[in-house]
C-alpha cells in the first residue's frame, strides 16, 4: 500500500523528529478532567440490552462534511435533556438513509457526564457515544440509526452544548447487493505521523493520498493529536473540496492526547486533514468504502442497530459482565443475540473506564491474531475514554486486550455482512494477576494495628506496614510513644526503595498536621511518591467529628473537617489521577468500641476492624475477591465490594466474629 502526504496549505514549524515507530491508533487518550472520579458510562437497569429490529443492509454514500446541529447558536441542551434532529432531506442525506454516519461533539458541559446518540422517537438505550468532564470539549464518531421519521436524537446527562456533524449515510440496497458503498476492512496502516517529520502550524492543511489501487469513495481512519501546544480542533474531508465548517477532532488545553475514529470521503487526491491549532496529526487507515466501478456483492453492506450494549466488565460476572481485562488479559464476546446471519465486521463504541495505569486496549476478532494498533488509548489512572471502531469479527465474535487493567464497555451500533474473519489462535486469557504489595505510612492514629497486635487482619496482600506514632507529613515530627520522631512521611517515602508498577501506597498521616499548612503538604507528599514511581496512592481521610484535640490548638473538629475538604479539592481537578481517597471518616462514623475517648486512637477491637477495612479496600481496588466475607459463615465476595460504598446498607462487618477475637 502507497501512502503519502503534502501540505497543501501554511508552512510547517521545524521541530525535533522523534526516532522510531510509535504505536498506531493512540485513540481518544486524554480527556482532561475525568480523572478525580469515574463518569457514568451509559448504563441501562436491565444491564446488557438487546439488539432493536436491524435495518435492511445498505451501502455507504458519503456526503460533503456538514453541521447538522450546533447549540450555540441554538439553546444548550439541558442535563438530563435530549434534543431531536431531523436528518433526512438535509445536508445531502438521501429520504430513503436508514443510518448516518455522524461525529458527536460535547462542548464545555457544566459537570462530568456522558452523551447518548439513537434514533428519534425511541425510548433512550443504556449507552453512550462520548463521556466528557465539566469543561471539555471533546468529540466522537458513531454510526446512528435513524428513528422513522428520518432523525436522531442525542442526551446529554449534564448541561452542555452540543455539535454533530454527518459525513455519509446508509441506504438499503437494492437487492441486498451493491457495487458502491461496501465496507473493506484493512490491516492497519499509519498514513501520516508529523511527530516524525514537522510539527504543522496552526491552520495548516495536509493533503493525504491512502494509495489505494481500488475505487474508493471513502476511507475508514483514525486521526490522533499528542503532544499539544494550544486548543484546537480538526476537520478531514475529501481533497479538491472547499473545507467544510466542521470537525473530527477536538482538543481544549495542550499536553494532550486525543483521537477520534472518522469515516471521511476521498476525491481524486485523496482527503485533506486541517489542523486549527500548531498540533500534531497522526492518521492510521482501518478500511474503505468500494466505489461504483468495483464488483456488485452483498459483503460489506451495513446493518444498523439501535445502540445495544454488548459488554459492561463492572456489572456481574458473566458472558457480558465482569471481570474487567487485567494487565496483559484478552476476552472474548460472543454476538449471539446481538447480530445475526454472516458477520464480518461490527460499528462498536469502545470505552474503558476506571482505568488503573497508563495503557492501551485493542480489539480484534476472537481467537485471531492482535493487531499492532490499539482502540482506546489511556494516560492516567482513573480515566473514562471512548473511541469508535470498526471491529472484524470471526465464528466466536470479537476481543477485547488490555495492556493495562481496565474495564471495557461496548456499544454495538450494528454490523457488516460477509465472510467472519477465519481464527488462527487458541481460546485468551485473562489471568488475575499476583496479590500486590501494599506500603502502609501511618501515626499514632493508625499505629493501634501494631501496638494492638492486629497484623493479621491485614490480608489478601504483601502487606509493610510503617506505623510510628507523632509522625507528621512534612514539617518535623514530634517525640512519640516509642521514644523518638519518626521520619516524616515526606522524607520516609523518598528513604524507601523504588516501587514497582503494581505497588500500593497508602498515607495515612495527618493528625499531628494543622490544616494551614495542609494543601502544600499534600502536594509535596504526592511528589515525593511519585518520584519514588508509585502509580497508586491511597490516602485516608480523617475523623473530623472527634475530641481529640491537637497539640497547640484550640481544638480539631475544624482542623480535620477542613483537611478532607482540601482533598476533595485536589481530587476534584484532576491533577493526581494516581490518588485515591479512601474514606475513613465516613467508614467508622458511629462504630462503637472501635476508638479511645478523643476519637482518633483504636482499641483492641478498632485495630482489628481497620486492618479488616484496609484488606477491603485493597481487595475492591482492583476487583479481586474479599479475603473475608461481610458476616461470619458468609459467602466470599467477587469481586469484593468497595466497604465505603456499602457500609450504610450493611453497617460494619462484625469482628469479633469474623476473627475469632471472642
Amino acid at each position: 500500500m502507497l501512502r503519502r502526504y503534502s501540505p497543501v496549505s501554511s508552512p510547517f514549524r521545524n521541530t525535533r523528529a522523534v526516532a522510531g515507530r510509535r504505536p498506531s491508533t493512540l485513540a481518544l487518550a486524554a480527556v482532561a478532567g475525568l480523572v478525580a472520579s469515574v463518569l457514568v458510562v451509559g448504563s441501562s437497569p436491565s444491564g446488557v440490552a438487546r439488539a432493536a429490529e436491524p435495518t435492511a443492509p445498505g451501502a455507504f454514500q458519503p456526503v460533503d462534511p456538514c453541521r447538522l446541529l450546533d447549540t450555540r447558536t441554538t439553546e444548550r441542551v439541558g442535563a438530563g435533556s435530549t434534543v431531536d434532529i431531523d436528518v433526512t432531506g438535509r445536508c445531502g442525506v438521501d429520504s430513503e438513509a436508514v443510518v448516518v454516519s455522524v461525529t458527536v461533539t460535547a462542548v464545555v458541559p457544566e459537570a462530568d457526564g456522558f452523551l447518548t446518540a439513537f434514533p428519534a422517537g425511541e425510548d433512550r438505550p443504556g449507552t453512550s457515544v462520548v463521556n466528557y468532564g465539566g469543561g471539555d470539549v471533546i468529540a466522537n464518531h458513531q454510526f446512528v440509526r435513524l428513528g422513522g421519521d428520518g432523525g436522531l436524537s442525542v442526551y446529554s446527562l449534564a448541561a452542555s452544548d452540543v455539535v454533530v456533524d454527518v459525513t455519509g449515510f446508509f441506504a438499503p440496497a437494492e437487492g441486498g447487493r451493491a457495487r458502491a458503498g461496501r465496507f473493506v476492512e484493512v490491516a492497519p496502516d499509519r498514513l501520516l505521523d508529523t511527530r516524525e517529520t514537522t510539527r504543522p502550524r496552526a491552520g495548516s492543511t495536509l493533503r493525504i493520498d491512502p494509495g489505494l489501487e481500488d475505487d474508493v469513495i471513502a476511507v475508514a481512519v483514525n486521526i490522533t493529536t499528542a503532544e499539544t501546544q494550544s486548543p484546537g480542533h480538526f476537520t478531514a474531508w475529501a481533497a479538491g473540496s472547499t473545507r467544510p465548517e466542521s470537525s473530527v477532532l477536538n482538543v481544549d488545553r495542550p499536553g494532550q492526547i486525543r483521537a477520534a475514529a472518522a469515516v471521511v470521503p476521498i476525491g481524486e487526491d485523496g482527503f485533506d486533514v486541517f489542523t486549527a491549532g500548531d498540533n500534531h496529526v497522526i492518521v492510521d487507515i482501518t478500511g474503505y468504502f468500494t466505489g461504483p466501478s468495483a464488483d456488485e456483492s452483498a459483503d460489506g453492506l451495513f446493518v444498523g442497530l439501535s445502540p445495544t450494549r454488548l459488554v459492561d466488565t463492572r456489572l456481574p460476572y458473566g458472558a457480558g459482565g465482569g471481570p474487567r481485562l487485567w494487565d496483559h488479559g484478552t476476552r472474548e464476546f460472543p454476538l449471539d443475540g446481538i447480530v445475526s446471519g454472516d458477520v464480518s465486521a461490527v460499528a462498536a463504541n469502545v470505552t474503558v473506564t476506571t482505568t488503573e495505569d497508563v495503557g492501551h486496549v485493542v480489539t480484534m476478532a476472537a481467537r485471531t491474531a492482535m493487531p499492532p494498533t490499539s482502540t482506546v488509548n489511556y494516560d492516567r489512572a482513573q480515566q473514562t475514554v471512548a473511541n469508535f471502531a470498526l471491529i472484524g469479527a470471526s465464528s466466536r465474535g470479537i476481543a477485547a486486550y488490555a495492556h493495562e487493567a481496565t474495564h471495557v464497555v461496548i456499544d454495538v451500533g450494528g454490523w457488516f455482512t460477509g465472510d467472519p474473519v477465519a481464527t488462527t489462535e487458541p481460546a485468551p486469557r485473562n489471568d488475575q494477576p499476583a496479590d500486590r504489595r501494599v506500603t502502609i505510612i501511618g501515626d499514632s492514629a493508625m499505629a493501634g494495628l501494631r501496638w494492638n497486635g492486629a497484623y493479621g487482619g491485614l490480608q489478601g496482600f504483601d502487606a509493610v506496614p510503617i506505623l510510628e506514632s507523632c509522625r507528621r507529613l512534612v514539617g518535623s515530627s514530634c517525640r512519640g510513644r516509642e521514644g523518638y520522631a519518626p521520619r516524616t512521611t515526606y522524607s520516609h517515602i523518598l528513604a524507601l526503595p523504588d516501587a514497582g508498577p503494581e505497588e500500593i501506597l497508602v498515607i495515612a498521616t495527618g493528625y499531628n498536621d494543622w490544616h494551614g499548612g495542609f494543601s502544600s503538604a499534600f502536594d509535596l507528599v504526592i511528589d515525593a511518591a511519585r518520584h519514588k514511581g508509585w502509580r497508586h496512592i491511597a490516602w485516608v481521610d480523617y475523623r473530623s467529628s472527634v475530641g481529640y484535640r491537637l497539640p497547640g490548638s484550640g481544638g480539631t473538629r475544624s482542623n480535620y473537617g477542613e483537611m478532607n475538604r482540601i482533598i476533595g479539592e485536589k481530587l476534584a481537578s484532576g491533577a493526581f489521577p494516581e490518588v485515591r481517597r479512601w474514606s475513613f471518616d465516613a467508614y467508622t462514623a458511629g462504630s462503637v468500641g472501635w476508638f479511645a475517648s478523643d476519637g482518633v486512637h483504636q482499641t483492641w477491637l478498632g485495630s482489628w476492624g481497620v486492618a479488616d477495612w484496609i484488606s477491603r479496600q485493597v481487595r475492591a481496588f482492583d476487583d479481586r475477591p474479599c479475603a473475608q466475607p461481610w458476616t461470619a459463615g458468609g459467602a466470599i465476595e467477587n469481586p469484593c465490594p468497595d466497604p465505603d460504598t456499602v457500609r450504610d446498607e450493611r453497617g460494619l462487618p462484625d469482628i469479633v466474629a469474623l476473627y475469632g477475637l471472642g
